[in-house]
């Protein structure tokens, strides 16, 4: 696909790149680049099952809300956001550290990915030139385009010292809003979302409060049933329904490892289809 430059002045140049520090000079395009703000998803590369189902859960109330996903083509919570714009028939833009060109995008075990966001509308951009290979010192600089694309960052799963928070400071001082998803506090990856939210980050338990932070409607959809679970959640959801109610007995009768179930499990209670109840049992939410 083809690459294009824009430079300041250009259509299509986006005009909050202004408001970053310093301002890019030229961007190296991809795709169907839209200057129109987004929400940018971003999080740490080692990511746990909660924080997939928590980017899964909540990157398609975005694109229901009509806004592109940005972030950074990163593995862990970045991939999984363009992954999951892309399920839900969003748009999605990747702002990466390197050259946009095939043979220069990194990491390169998401070359494909980022193929699928052309193929899906979206758009993968940078400040490199193709043929630029990535190099650590690109990517806290890419994180201020992220910041400049986004009318708000939401934080999933980070450490304190991570490029995630850097991009929620740098969101802060262009006047960004800055939305952090709360997690364990036994829990190193909920260092960096716990202390946003402690400093006046908006708290995101939920679809509704994305729109709420946004002054949008929220989501009117009944709880998900049966009929809307995927191949691998609905013998679970059988189960429950027949009285079997924890992880490890779950996993025992379907044969299953553990992990997995807790992982599906933790998926279902985040769209609201089960809750715990106490001693590690899980009923269906009625």
């Amino acid at each position: 696909m083809e690459i294009s430059c824009l430079r300041p002045g250009d259509a299509g140049w986006p005009p909050d790149f202004g408001q970053a520090s310093p301002p890019p000079k030229r961007l190296f395009v991809r795709g169907r680049f839209a200057p129109a703000l987004g929400v940018a998803i971003v999080g740490t590369r080692r990511m746990s099952a909660y924080g997939r189902a928590c980017v899964e859960w909540l990157a398609p109330e975005i694109v229901r809300l009509g806004l592109p996903v940005v972030s950074g083509l990163a593995l862990g919570i970045d991939g999984v956001a363009h992954e999951a714009a892309l399920a839900a028939n969003g748009t999605t833009t990747a702002v990466i550290g390197s050259g946009v060109d095939d043979a220069s995008v990194y990491p390169r075990a998401h070359l494909g990915l980022a193929r699928r966001i052309l193929a899906g509308g979206g758009a993968v951009v940078s400040e490199y030139a193709p043929g630029t290979p990535s190099m650590p010192y690109h990517f806290p600089a890419r994180n201020r385009l992220i910041a400049a694309l986004a009318r708000a960052v939401l934080v999933i799963e980070a450490p304190k010292k991570s490029g995630a928070m850097i991009t929620a400071r740098l969101a802060l001082e262009m006047g960004r809003d800055v939305w952090a998803v709360p997690g364990a506090i036994t829990q190193p990856n909920s260092e960096g979302p716990n202390s946003l939210i402690q400093n006046g980050a908006t708290p995101i338990t939920g679809p509704e409060d994305i729109a709420a932070a946004l002054g949008l409607a929220p989501r009117q959809a009944a709880l998900p049933t049966l009929n809307d679970a995927s191949p691998e959640e609905r013998p679970i959801l059988e189960l429950l329904a027949a009285g079997t109610d924890t992880a490890d007995a779950i996993a025992r009768t379907l044969q299953r490892p553990i992990p997995a179930v807790s992982a599906l499990l933790t998926g279902l209670e985040l769209r609201g289809a089960v809750r715990t109840v106490g001693g590690g049992r899980y009923t269906l939410y009625t």
